[in-house]
């Protein structure tokens, strides 16, 4: 049995229960998918610490860059934190735990329902392949005011970029001894998630 058929065990369901997460897992995907990623779109929009870009117009020349930095920042971290969540799970889990322990079924259940949530995040960012609409034409569609869908969709596309560095920073990290893992991942992982915000902000940095 490898590592990973360890750690995750499989096993563990029947086949009904298997079934039924897996309902439940695509369940909770077009939930989010369809129905919580527009909400947060619009409340991105219409958010007051965000400048309210809904009811507010386009911020003033003497709000500068800002009133973008913020709604571009908040759509970023947005995009992220499913998988930045599981990653803190994984390390809160390791503290008291070795690499080759299974994961406890609550444990797996939420990171199966991040990971849910961090694929349904980047299918929204992707476009809707049935209507052929990239995420400008969807943040329109919802209603999102006019300067805040340059900011969503540039903070949207940014967390892409971060969502591979910190896949390639864990993949490295997992080739460590594994007592030296979760340094490495703490090492490396914050930086994955914070150099495309400062190397993509473009004009709202």
């Amino acid at each position: 049995m490898t590592l990973p058929d360890r750690v995750l065990d499989a096993g563990r369901f029947g086949t009904r229960a298997k079934w039924l997460l897996v309902g439940a897992l695509v369940l909770l995907w077009v939930s989010a998918r369809y129905v919580a990623i527009p909400g947060i779109w619009s409340l991105l929009d219409r958010a007051e610490v965000l400048g309210a870009a809904a009811t507010s117009g386009a911020p003033s020349a003497e709000a500068g860059d800002g009133a973008y930095t913020k709604v571009y920042t908040a759509a970023y971290a947005v995009s992220v934190v499913p998988a930045v969540t599981g990653v803190v799970l994984y390390l809160l889990w390791r503290v008291r735990h070795t690499v080759e322990e299974r994961f406890p079924t609550p444990v797996l259940l939420v990171l199966a329902a991040l990971a849910t949530c961090q694929v349904a995040s980047v299918a929204a960012g992707w476009g809707d392949p049935y209507t052929g609409s990239a995420i400008e034409e969807q943040l329109e569609g919802t209603g999102i005011s006019l300067w805040a869908r340059g900011a969503v969709e540039r903070g949207w596309y940014a967390g892409y970029a971060a969502l591979v560095l910190g896949a390639a920073a864990l993949t490295f990290a997992f080739t460590r001894p594994p007592r030296h893992q979760p340094r490495w991942i703490l090492a490396l992982v914050p930086v994955a998630v914070a150099a495309p915000w400062a190397a993509l902000a473009g004009p709202y940095f």
